[in-house]
């Protein structure tokens, strides 16, 4: 029940990836300005409430937490910069997607040797995956300057690849066995 859990996770996540990345794919400007919108706005958001917080504890107990209005400022200035500077929040997001990928093959990588221990035959497909999913995790970190429509394709080939994984590998065997 436990393998099924997580397995049942990883095909979400995978499917939720594949999304993610046609969109990136097919319209990566827009995506970045959607997702820069909506996080800049929760951070004005929150920075508002602990202002008005930070307020009402001034008015109901005469008691002045100058966190809440310090957190408060930072948010709302945070959340200008997020909307204001697309490049700033793209460059998390390379970073972010990369480094994703490239744990998701570094992972794979040890699975795969797992599986050659175990003398099963999946193991040089799950090793080619790591290596693919290996260089294209550096490929995305080491190139700040990678377009988004390229970052959409990484993720779409992982995802399909995660899918087909999930499709092909027994389900009893510990993905997480590392000796």
């Amino acid at each position: 029940m436990k393998n099924f859990k997580k397995d049942t996770i990883s095909l979400i996540s995978s499917v939720l990836f594949l999304i993610v990345g046609i969109l990136l794919f097919s319209n990566p400007g827009g995506v970045i300005k959607f997702v820069s919108y909506i996080i800049g706005s929760i951070f004005i958001i929150m920075g508002i409430g602990k202002i008005i917080s930070y307020y009402k504890m001034i008015k109901k107990m005469n008691i002045t937490n100058t966190g809440d209005m310090v957190m408060g400022i930072i948010s709302i200035i945070l959340g200008i910069i997020i909307i204001l500077c697309l490049s700033a929040l793209a460059f998390v997001i390379n970073i972010v997607v990369g480094a994703w990928i490239l744990y998701s093959g570094i992972i794979k990588l040890i699975y795969a040797f797992n599986l050659k221990e175990m003398k099963l035959s999946s193991w040089v497909y799950v090793l080619i995956v790591s290596i693919i999913l290996i260089i294209g995790g550096l490929y995305v970190v080491i190139n700040c300057n990678t377009v988004y429509s390229t970052i959409g394709l990484f993720l779409i080939i992982y995802s399909v690849i995660e899918i087909i994984q999930y499709i092909i590998l027994p389900k009893n065997i510990n993905p997480n066995i590392i000796k």
